[in-house]
């Protein structure tokens, strides 16, 4: 029954994330047909100095409350959670003021004029935002994941109605898309603000016996790593928008982007399993014989629902990026096939078992030393290759070894052997056959048929889903386990 459950609540935050990145991926596809490359560009490097500096305004904090809501008593949750949503309106007032004041210094590093007014409409965000944070590990802590999928559905209409369509409808430019991103941001700030408090709107207001302190030796930690993150997820964006222009950062950016499923399918799975892992480590059970089921439960699930997903973008790259972006795009499929090779090693998040076993200084120093190793490597590319394909390369390749890195610890935790953390047979089911017919229908349709890329997407889609489920029975892949949990009894 708890299986059960676990899988209901996942799919509520992979509904929530799958419509998140769906919208994102729509306002993307309507931007980069309305916007020449440089205004497009000029807009995400204002995301990406968001996204880059977000991670160090929030010191952690996010995990906190997945983290010490199933230690606390029920009464003290009101407490809790008001306690650090406070923090986040300081830090999100502080982001904004910095982001202002010193907008010029970031757009001449940036090497684009254009940003320091992009980044003055766009500073009170942070304000906004910064109090949202958190939200899905509070609802995940109350098994009320349903509202997630609301949550991340209504806020993603308003960004899609506030920033996307406007500059469709009346063919406005990016600082008119910026203020609409403005609005949207207030809108999902007051239902944040609502949501945090529903799932202890009827409980005791008693004062919660965690302190400031306790919240900030948690935290800090986390801040650490997430300070070195910053460094491994925004090298490469730093070093192709300085040293290759917005033009080119916005081929990159199309296509250096996260497969939309595996950030639902895993993201979801992080949401739901953090504040299991926490109660487990703070209950002190058998890891082997009580963790590492479940660990490898969630990880043959992940992989069967994500590997024909990459498989499929790997082989059909191009025709998703013109399809996505149009033809002046293509170029992206470089960097989204270097990207996509991390998807095989990202099937499930280690994050939140390594954090509430109580190892971060080893999360925090691995961390470092990834961190390091990419942003002297990029920068020795940038002096000799001087190629964006080869930053992304090294992205790719320090990003795996960093995750390795991780799962070496994770075996240490299970008393396993490295190889026994993954389904190696199910994985070898899945990724030899789709790649091969996969290759063959891309052979047919493009090399003899020449179709158009809507017309290869529609039809290879369709094939390679009936192909593949007719196989996947054959060798008696359960696909419809996966369904059952979330089918309601009778």
């Amino acid at each position: 029954m708890a299986s059960t459950n676990n899988t209901k609540q996942a799919a509520w935050v992979a509904a929530g994330s799958l419509c998140a990145h769906g919208f994102a991926i729509v306002s993307s596809m309507i931007l980069s047909r309305y916007f020449n490359k440089a205004d497009y560009g000029t807009y995400k490097q204002v995301m990406y100095v968001y996204s880059t500096l977000l991670t160090v305004f929030t010191l952690g904090l996010p995990k906190a409350f997945s983290y010490f809501l199933p230690r606390v008593e029920l009464a003290q949750s009101k407490s809790l959670i008001r306690k650090i949503t406070n923090l986040f309106f300081l830090l999100g007032g502080v982001f904004s003021l910095l982001l202002f004041v010193f907008s010029p210094q970031i757009a001449l590093i940036l090497k684009n004029p254009e940003l320091t007014k992009a980044l003055r409409i766009f500073a009170i965000v942070p304000f906004f935002l910064l109090p949202t944070m958190g939200l899905d590990g509070i609802l995940a802590t109350f098994r009320q994941s349903r509202y997630i999928a609301l949550y991340h559905i209504s806020t993603n209409i308003f960004k899609l109605l506030c920033v996307a369509l406007p500059v469709m409808v009346w063919n406005l430019g990016y600082e008119q898309a910026l203020w609409g991103f403005v609005v949207s941001s207030f809108i999902t700030f007051l239902l944040a603000l609502y949501l945090k408090y529903l799932p202890v709107r009827n409980e005791g207001t008693e004062k919660c016996k965690i302190t400031y302190k306790d919240i900030f030796r948690f935290s800090i930690p986390l801040l650490t790593a997430s300070l070195w993150g910053i460094l491994i997820h925004s090298a490469d964006q730093f070093f192709v928008s300085r040293y290759f222009g917005n033009e080119v950062f916005a081929e990159f950016s199309n296509g250096s982007m996260e497969l939309p499923f595996v950030g639902m399918i895993v993201g979801a799975c992080a949401t739901v399993l953090s504040p299991i892992f926490s109660r487990l480590s703070h209950e002190k059970v058998d890891p082997k014989k009580e963790v590492y089921p479940l660990w490898m439960s969630v990880f043959e699930k992940t992989a069967k629902l994500i590997y024909p997903l990459v498989i499929y973008c790997m082989v059909f790259a191009d025709v998703v990026m013109v399809t996505l972006y149009s033809g002046k795009y293509v170029d992206s499929q470089n960097y989204f096939r270097i990207k996509l090779i991390t998807n095989f090693f990202t099937l499930i998040s280690y994050g939140p078992l390594i954090i509430n076993i109580g190892k971060v200084k080893y999360y925090s120093r691995v961390h470092m030393f990834t961190a390091l190793i990419v942003v002297l490597l990029e920068f020795i590319s940038v002096k000799t290759i001087n190629s964006p394909y080869a930053i992304s390369w090294i992205s790719m390749l320090c990003h795996v070894g960093k995750i390795f890195a991780m799962l070496f610890m994770v075996s240490k935790f299970f008393g396993v052997k490295f190889y026994q953390l993954f389904p190696l047979k199910l994985i070898g089911l899945i990724i030899i056959p789709s790649a091969l017919f996969l290759l063959l229908e891309r052979w047919v349709l493009i090399d003899l048929c020449h179709f158009n890329s809507w017309v290869v997407l529609f039809v290879s889609v369709i094939v390679y889903v009936l192909v593949y489920f007719v196989y996947s029975i054959l060798v008696k892949m359960d696909y419809i386990g996966l369904v059952k949990p979330l089918i309601k009894k009778k």
